[in-house]
């Protein structure tokens, strides 16, 4: 069964499935062990996000569209990142010489250097560049804890 707690989370099973009411920087309880997809989709009032040791998973886009991210702290015990799970902002941009770029912003990334988050995320910036007309750009920050 659901529970709604008085931050605007919801959480059933141990799993943060909504978080589109929250407001300010949240700190998710401990017991949870994973954010759903789109869990706090276009969630324009969140700023900061903390996550428990016990997540180990995050969802795809769970993050998407909250433009007012600053930062997420992302527990050692995450093992698991969905698709752009914590992507907060997408752009494509086609410059003067018809180049297609789509860059990912990424709100400040707190985690353990070292960590599975901060190997996938440096993976994806080791992506950056261009081939074909298309590029892609990775904006992410981290700041080890």
């Amino acid at each position: 069964m659901a529970q709604t707690l008085p931050n605007g989370l919801i959480i059933e099973d141990g799993v943060v499935t909504g978080g589109k009411a929250c407001e300010g920087d949240i700190v998710v309880p401990d017991g949870v062990t994973a954010i759903a997809d789109k869990a706090f989709y276009n969630n324009r009032k969140l700023t900061g996000l903390v996550l428990p040791e016990g997540v180990t998973r995050i969802g795809k886009y769970a993050v998407s569209g909250c433009r007012s991210l600053v930062f997420v702290q992302v527990p050692e015990s995450v093992s698991e990142l969905g698709e752009s799970a914590l992507m907060k902002k997408f752009e494509s941009d086609v410059g003067f010489t018809h180049v297609m770029e789509n860059i990912e912003h990424y709100p400040l990334i707190r985690c353990r250097e070292g960590s599975y988050v901060d190997q996938a995320l440096k993976a994806l910036k080791a992506q950056d560049g261009f081939a074909n007309g298309h590029g892609v750009r990775h904006v992410i920050e981290f700041e080890y804890v």
